[in-house]
């Protein structure tokens, strides 16, 4: 089954078409039904927005997901700056960040809440010191469980 196929399923359980889907996506409808009868592959930056109007996971679309071959975090395509930052900042959340919060055991939820709040307080210098610094830890003390489960996501 392709990603067409997993689309017209998609579509078919929410009761929607697909010019609904393309209007509320901002896809072109010529380009959601080629990828329908063709059983074609769906850009990222397409099936981040799909997913988000169809409120799920978008590994439930699409596992063509963009990884930066250094690490397991995805790079963002260029478009996602220029446009509804709004839009895109939900569905990366929706799809990325809150799937591997939910990998966090609920007694942690306050120290994630309170690792993310002290980031963003940082400065530009501080947030890169603290980034170099997880990066020479990895390897040495990576749970590999851990590791297996992210990158399934």
């Amino acid at each position: 089954m392709g990603y067409g196929s997993k689309l017209k399923d998609l579509l078919e359980e929410r009761g929607m078409s697909t010019r609904q889907l393309a209007k509320a996506a901002g896809i072109a409808p010529t380009t959601l039904y080629t990828i329908i009868q063709r059983d074609t592959n769906i850009r990222y930056d397409m099936a981040i927005r799909i997913a988000n109007v169809l409120d799920v996971p978008i590994a439930s679309i699409c596992d063509n997901i963009p990884y930066d071959p250094a690490n397991t975090l995805p790079t963002l395509p260029d478009m996602f700056a220029d446009s509804n930052p709004d839009f895109y900042k939900k569905a990366y959340f929706s799809n990325r960040t809150l799937e591997i919060a939910k990998l966090f055991n609920y007694e942690e939820f306050p120290t994630l809440d309170r690792l993310i709040a002290s980031f963003y307080v940082l400065d530009d210098n501080a947030r890169q010191e603290i980034l170099d610094l997880m990066e020479m830890k990895h390897g040495k003390y990576d749970d590999p469980e851990r590791v297996e489960k992210l990158k399934k996501i």
